[in-house]
This record gives C-alpha cells, structure tokens and sequence, in this order.
C-alpha cells in the first residue's frame, strides 16, 4: 500500500531528470563560451569595418575634480506636427497649406482626406487628425 503512491511521484521525476541530462550537457560552458564566439564573429557594421561610432556617453567632472560618465542625451527625432483645417484638398499644417506632394518637415504630404492628412518619409507614416474641440454655437436663444 505504502510503494504504489511512492512510485506514482518517483518514476515521473526520475523520467525528467534523465530527459534532462542531455540538455544540460548542451549547455557546458565550453559550448556557451563558443556561442559567444559565433555570434560575435558574425557581427558586421553597415559602415565598414573601419568606421568609428562616436561614443553615447559623456564624462561630467564634478566639483571634487573627480569624473562619472553619463548617457548622452538622445536628440528628438519624432516630429509634432499641427493639423489647423482641411479644405477641398488642401490642408493647413503647421501654419501653412500643403497638398499632396508637398514637404512638411522631413515628411511629404501623401493625401488628404475628409478628417485626417497622412504624411510618410521612407518607411515611416504618420496621420494627422484634428485636435477634438468643443464648439459652441450661440443661437441667441437660451
């Protein structure tokens, strides 16, 4: 009575323990260390392999002379655009009226639409909607 819920738990967790052996023995650390290796050796820069990155970080000297090195500040590259009012086929953006095919910023005008403008540069697109308003209408009656 005491050796069948014995084995119930025992053979299942010496099963997986066996299945197991092989996959840690793929995971040697002869073998990390030489996947490490093949995926540095792989690597390769669109610049050449001469090119030189200028460095993200810059060394600030505090007070005590001593230096700490931080994170360079990104630049923004996401564009904010202003969608003033749609008319015919032409739209105001940005305090000026574009149709299709013209630049605003970096972007060209793609089409207009009834609600919404799209603008695209290369791969990347953007939709232009206006901003929700209320409007108040002053009918004289109240």
């Amino acid at each position: 009575m005491g050796g069948k819920p014995l084995t119930r738990y025992i053979i299942p967790f010496l099963a997986i323990l066996l299945l197991s052996l092989p996959l840690q023995a793929e995971l040697s650390r002869k073998n990390i260390e030489k996947m490490v290796q093949d995926i540095k050796a792989k690597r390769s820069s669109k610049l050449g392999d001469d090119a030189k990155i200028a460095s993200p970080f810059i060394t600030v000297r505090q007070e005590d002379n001593s230096s700490v090195q931080m994170m360079a500040p990104a630049e923004k590259t996401q564009s904010v655009f202003s969608l003033g009012a749609i008319v015919n086929s032409t739209a105001f953006i940005d305090g000026a009226w574009r149709k299709v095919g013209d630049a605003v910023g970096d972007f060209k005008v793609k089409s207009v639409n009834e609600n919404h403008v799209v603008l695209k540069r290369e791969n990347r697109t953007i939709t232009l909607f206006f901003k929700p308003t209320k409007h108040i209408i002053n009918t004289g009656k109240e």
